[in-house]
């Protein structure tokens, strides 16, 4: 439980649906990196747009109807919070995320319904429908997620040789933020490249390389709008691009905006 939640992914933070991330408890560890619960109540006609650059990872969600995976996504996310709602979801690691759907690459991009999970989806609409402080109610339904996890895909993934040297890959490139080549993570990792292409497409359904560029532009991302003085040459620079050009070109590839109309809302087109 030492591993410190990120707030990066997120593109636009709103005090109006706030999002409590939780890490897990040692019996959840090995199997998501945090849970997270957004949870809003906005006024009648009120629209607002959550836009998130996910991590290189599926999602675990509870939601209203139904329990789903999310596969890996190519570019930002985008949905419309309306009305009173929530969501319980789990950001999974690599071994519970092959051990839930399989090969996770076929399920990029796309979702998928969780079957058997019934009566988990009762209990955490219980809690979150229920009475209570917003923090003791989100920890319970995380909680309640994360073991329904635990029986479910714990000892699969104990038993997955691959889980472990999957984690690591994710790990590693997500954090380290002189890793921008995959030679280079193939070398820190002692693996070859076709090893962490292999357990990378199998287990988190991204190439290596784009879990380092999913990396740098959630950084990139946070410092553009963390930091609205900072010269945007200076940003890509410290982050490895090109220039202010390479910078812009992923920013709109990804996002559909350009780093300039990122810091005026969002709303200027690449």
């Amino acid at each position: 439980m030492s591993e410190a939640i990120p707030r990066k992914g997120q593109l636009r933070p709103d005090a109006r649906a706030p999002v409590s991330r939780i890490l897990p408890t040692a019996e959840g560890e090995p199997l998501a990196r945090w849970f997270w619960v957004p949870e809003w109540d906005l006024p009648e006609g009120t629209v607002h747009e959550a836009l998130t650059l996910p991590f290189p990872a599926c999602q675990l969600v509870v939601e209203a109807d139904a329990v789903r995976v999310y596969g890996p996504v190519s570019r930002a996310w985008r949905r419309d919070l309306t009305g009173r709602g929530w969501a319980v979801g789990a950001l999974l690691r690599p071994g519970a995320a092959h051990a839930v759907v399989g090969d996770v690459g076929t399920l990029r991009d796309r979702d998928t319904e969780t079957k058997g999970a019934t009566r988990l989806h009762a209990d955490v609409t219980r809690v979150m429908d229920g009475p209570g402080d917003a923090d003791e109610r989100h920890t319970a339904a995380a909680r309640l997620l994360e073991v329904w996890l635990a029986t479910q895909v714990g000892a699969a993934v104990a038993a997955d040789p691959d889980a472990v040297p999957a984690r690591r890959l994710v790990e590693l490139a997500d954090s380290d933020p002189s890793l921008l080549r995959v030679d280079d993570l193939a070398a820190r990792l002692g693996a070859s490249v076709r090893t962490l292409q292999r357990l990378a497409s199998t287990h988190v359904g991204m190439s290596p390389g784009e879990i380092i560029r999913r990396r740098r532009l959630q950084e990139a991302a946070e410092r553009v709008r963390e930091e609205p003085g900072a010269d945007l040459s200076t940003i890509a620079a410290d982050l490895g691009y090109a220039d202010h050009a390479h910078l812009t070109r992923e920013f709109g590839r990804m996002l559909g905006f350009t780093p300039t109309g990122y810091r005026a809302g969002g709303t200027e087109s690449h």
